[in-house]
């Protein structure tokens, strides 16, 4: 069967826009266009520390929630020289923090992670040229390579958290979470919502047939999909009504053609 990847993208895009403009002061453009054209691109050491750091940090965890703690998340671990020299007591009086985001697994492996990234800058000089080392934008391959090595030295970027860093450097993978593999089982994209390889492959044919970095797919798709005022195939209740993708989706077919509902024009 053939699929229409950049028109599904289109209807995805309109339904979010429809419902965004009903919510939301901020023009939709002003909010998303920044991630159209992301690329790997060079990045510093402390860029790196910081990507890795706020990935763990959002891993499990509603993003709002997060980002509201970003600033003090930052203030007591603020560069990866200064976090690799933490040690015990340096960990306990983060947690005592009154406004800290109360989670010692994840401080201990940020520290964990800045000691290791200090390691990695003295072997290759930088960390860039430890990520450039492995050619990952030459094939999938390499980039499978890549996300091995990183999954296997890093604490806390598991077999889903580490594409979250992959695409948030810029390299053309997805993060398989739960949001994205719900809509993409839906749309018939894939057959079962643990298969990671596979959303990731269609994640990327949606970028190739429509231009865009695979961070705007990405982003587009989750704001459908995960709880918030812009949200429309959330899990349960999904707004089925405000949705151009309906023709297109299983779930509507199975489950909400019976209430004949009134399809969006």
């Amino acid at each position: 069967m053939d699929i229409d990847y950049k028109n599904i993208f289109s209807l995805t895009e309109k339904s979010l826009i429809k419902q965004h403009s009903g919510h939301s002061k901020i023009p939709f453009a002003d909010m998303f266009s920044k991630y159209h054209n992301l690329k790997f691109c060079k990045l510093d050491d402390d860029d790196y520390f910081q990507i890795i750091k706020e990935v763990i940090f959002y891993s499990g965890f509603k993003a709002n929630i997060v980002k509201n703690k970003l600033e003090i998340i930052n203030k007591n671990l603020p560069d990866y020289k200064s976090v690799s020299l933490f040690d015990d007591k340096n960990l306990e009086a983060i947690l005592a923090e009154k406004k800290m985001f109360k989670n010692k697994k994840k401080i201990s492996a940020t520290i964990s992670n800045a000691i290791k990234i200090k390691s990695i800058i003295k072997q290759y000089g930088s960390f860039q040229s430890y990520i450039d080392s492995f050619n990952p934008t030459v094939s999938f391959e390499n980039l499978l390579l890549l996300k091995e090595e990183l999954q296997y030295r890093f604490d806390y970027l598991g077999g889903v958290t580490v594409y979250h860093f992959l695409m948030n450097i810029g390299l053309n993978v997805i993060k398989p979470d739960r949001v994205l593999v719900r809509i993409f089982k839906r749309l018939g994209l894939i057959e079962n919502e643990k298969q990671f390889f596979k959303t990731i492959f269609q994640a990327r044919k949606f970028a190739t047939a429509t231009g865009y970095s695979i961070r705007y797919i990405d982003i587009i798709f989750v704001t459908y999909g995960q709880q918030g005022e812009s949200a429309i195939c959330l899990e349960e209740n999904p707004h089925c009504d405000l949705c151009y993708l309906t023709r297109h989706c299983n779930y509507f077919q199975k489950y909400q053609a019976e209430k004949k509902l009134i399809l969006p024009n």
